[in-house]
Parts: structure tokens; sequence; C-alpha cells
């Protein structure tokens, strides 16, 4: 049985998707400084929202850099 998400889970994952949406790319250890949050907190959310397909993890060497998804409106 999938685990129910939190109002602090929800919380943060809007927090990221505003600062993904004002600022573009941006790395993990960008968004660890910006929200506070721990390595693993920072990487579960990162994950939950590209399952839910909204961001894109975009490799550059070692380097992982995280964006939205971007979504074709008619």
């Amino acid at each position: 049985m999938p685990r129910r998400q939190t109002d602090k889970v929800s919380e943060r994952k809007e927090q990221v998707i505003e600062y993904l949406r004002t600022y573009g790319e941006l790395t993990t250890s960008r968004l660890i400084q910006m929200t506070g949050l721990s390595h693993s907190q920072i990487f579960y959310i990162l994950k939950l929202l590209e399952k839910e397909n909204l961001v894109k993890e975009v490799k550059r060497g070692k380097i992982a850099y995280w964006k939205l998804v971007e979504t074709k409106e008619a």
C-alpha cells in the first residue's frame, strides 16, 4: 500500500517547483542551499516530482541539473 503524502511533502514539492519556475535549471546542491533541506530530503522530493512527470534530471558530466518538464499547451 503506497504511503499517503503529508502536507509537509506537498509544501516542499510546491516550493521546489516554484524555485525551478523562477530560476530555470538548478543543481541538487543549489536546491539544498535554497530550501535548507538535507540531501536525502530534497532527493526524495525531486524523485516524487520526477515520477509525477513534473521535473526531469539533466546530467552534464558529474553534475545533475533539475528542470521543469515542458508541457505543450494548445
